[in-house]
């Protein structure tokens, strides 16, 4: 009777039933990831409603020059797996290892969550979160490389934008004095940004961060209930403090890692030129429209909107309208656009919700696999041999 009993408890555990006496509503379990899925289609559906550039975006870029279009797309691959390569040798240096199709989908999934939340906030949780799931990485681990990552990158998109504002200010100043102060403002804010997660790796500090955080749950009943919160922050700040304490083992990954990514800064930024070749525009060199580019970039990357949407293309209007002269400033707006934004976020949905339909059959084909699904036919036989 005994072992009847506990096998009565498995089985109920194995088909998501709740054991006799219990309450019906906990029988059953929310389909999070279903409806995860299900947000992440309607999402993309609403956001493809609401930009009426798409009805005449693939009719522009059906007029320009298919070469250049290509070398644009080229490039934003290569960008990409610059993205996850160097991902991949930062979370190395921690003793961590992907494959590099991890990588890319890591390095995809990054964008696309960084494109569709405010501020770009959105990203890193959800690659440590992804990592997590699938390599059993631990978050402070991930978080590290990330924080890593994205300050190498500042690097390199404050350095080849002081250059570009330092070639090209007698010229703004004459043109377009306008927009000075925002590239000003965006400089000083990118390069703040650099000095604050630097800080973070000072130990101190990441411990009145955590400290901050364990009493900002004892302020929340509904967090307070949850004491494996507290291990949780401890873990992670643990782990976090790991990349200090064995700093001088991986400084050459991050002297690596800062020098690929101005080669990946600038692949991000040359995709504008492509599109500015394919409008038939030769008359501008690569390194000026590569420095307008940048100028942009650091001007509105700190706006406050998923993928700094409405700043990015009122200020592509302000930077580019004296080289798309051929009335054709608007159309250069949305390929450019379409290229370098809709089409990663429309990539990243595909990628979360195939993401999830594998997890999920994943998940399934283990759980029938193990011991307990065993037992759920084994009950069930037993069960009825005591019926007959």
């Amino acid at each position: 009777m005994e072992k009847m009993e506990q096998k009565k408890q498995e089985c109920a555990k194995a088909e998501n039933v709740a054991p006799a006496g219990e309450e019906k509503g906990k029988r059953r379990k929310i389909p999070w990831s279903m409806l995860y899925i299900v947000a992440t289609i309607v999402a993309v559906l609403l956001f493809g409603l609401f930009n009426r550039e798409f009805g005449n975006v693939f009719r522009t870029i059906a007029n320009l020059t298919p070469g250049f279009l290509t070398l644009g797309v080229v490039v934003s691959l290569v960008y990409f797996l610059f993205e996850g390569e160097i991902f991949r040798l930062l979370l190395h240096s921690q003793g961590y290892h992907i494959s590099v199709l991890e990588g890319l989908k890591n390095a995809l999934l990054g964008l696309y969550y960084s494109y569709i939340t405010p501020s770009s906030t959105g990203g890193q949780p959800m690659q440590s979160a992804y990592l997590l799931r699938d390599k059993k990485i631990p978050v402070g681990i991930s978080t590290a490389a990330l924080i890593i990552k994205f300050m190498c990158f500042q690097c390199a998109f404050v350095l080849v934008s002081v250059a570009s504002f330092v070639g090209m200010y007698t010229k703004l100043a004459a043109e377009n004095p306008g927009i000075i102060p925002f590239i000003i403002l965006g400089l000083g804010i990118n390069g703040c940004s650099i000095v604050f997660f630097a800080s973070l790796f000072h130990k101190p500090i990441l411990h009145q961060i955590c400290r901050f955080a364990k009493w900002l749950m004892g302020r929340f009943g509904f967090l307070r209930r949850r004491t494996g919160l507290l291990n949780s922050i401890d873990r992670f700040e643990a782990d976090f403090s790991s990349y200090t304490d064995d700093f001088k083992g991986k400084q050459k990954s991050l002297i690596a890692a800062m020098l690929l990514s101005i080669p990946q800064f600038i692949l991000q930024m040359s995709v504008i030129y492509f599109i500015f070749r394919a409008f038939g525009y030769h008359d501008v060199s690569y390194l000026e429209v590569l420095a307008v580019q940048s100028m942009l970039q650091v001007s509105v990357s700190f706006m406050p909107m998923p993928g700094a949407s409405g700043a990015q293309e009122i200020g592509f209007s302000s930077f580019f309208r004296n080289y798309f002269v051929n009335d054709d400033l608007y159309a250069a707006v949305m390929v450019w656009r379409f290229f370098t934004y809709y089409l990663v976020v429309i990539a990243g949905a595909i990628l979360v919700v195939a993401d999830q339909f594998v997890y999920r059959r994943k998940k399934l084909r283990e759980a029938l696999a193990s011991p307990v699904a065993e037992n759920v036919e084994e009950y069930k036989e037993e069960g009825t041999q005591d019926e007959s």
